[in-house]
């Protein structure tokens, strides 16, 4: 447990800011899974409906262990950290745009992405203040978060690329996999 109360309000701070930001992350993707052009793409629907489902659970730990650490209660910590990641996350979600799978899908990389590290930052803040409980569920959360990441990474380029030849048929048709073959290589480690 932590040592000090300028740990607990830290990993508080922390706890309080993942609780707020899957909330935010999981209503998105409700508004995306609703969406017929999403529907209507099999593929992008089951990845969605996974993406929901991890976020929803995180969600619920995170927003457990944020009430465990005021008391029982998701105070005005927690209130001020949802108003906040609000704000961040206002500009990635609910635009009508040209071809807009590709891009809710990109929306959703971006914010994966963003609680991929702020799970890595509670982790290590949870390390080193001694909270094994959230140093345990941060470690699991970004385990959880990673591989749908790669999800995404795979699926992009293929959306795109249906995307681009419903425009134009006229498009080079192996562009998807190429694209796939490079971004993961692009983030390998040499």
């Amino acid at each position: 447990m932590p040592t000090s109360e300028t740990h607990s309000e830290n990993l508080s701070m922390y706890v309080n800011d993942m609780a707020a930001l899957e909330r935010h992350l999981h209503e998105a993707i409700v508004t995306q899974n609703a969406d017929e052009r999403v529907k209507a793409d099999p593929g992008v629907a089951a990845l969605l409906a996974r993406i929901h489902t991890a976020s929803h659970r995180r969600m619920t730990v995170m927003e457990t262990h944020a009430a465990t650490l005021q008391g029982g209660g998701a105070g005005a910590a927690l209130k001020e950290a949802v108003t906040s990641v609000a704000g961040t996350l206002a500009g990635l979600y609910g635009k009508v745009r040209k071809h807009p799978i590709s891009r809710m899908l990109r929306d959703d990389y971006v914010a994966l992405s963003l609680t991929a590290t702020a799970y890595s930052m509670l982790y290590t803040t949870a390390l080193a203040v001694r909270d094994v409980k959230i140093a345990v569920a941060a470690l699991e959360n970004l385990e959880n978060v990673t591989p749908l990441i790669m999800e995404l990474t795979r699926m992009i380029p293929r959306v795109v690329l249906k995307e681009l030849a419903e425009d134009d048929p006229n498009v080079d048709h192996s562009a998807a996999e190429t694209a796939v073959s490079a971004t993961i290589a692009a983030w390998t480690v040499r």
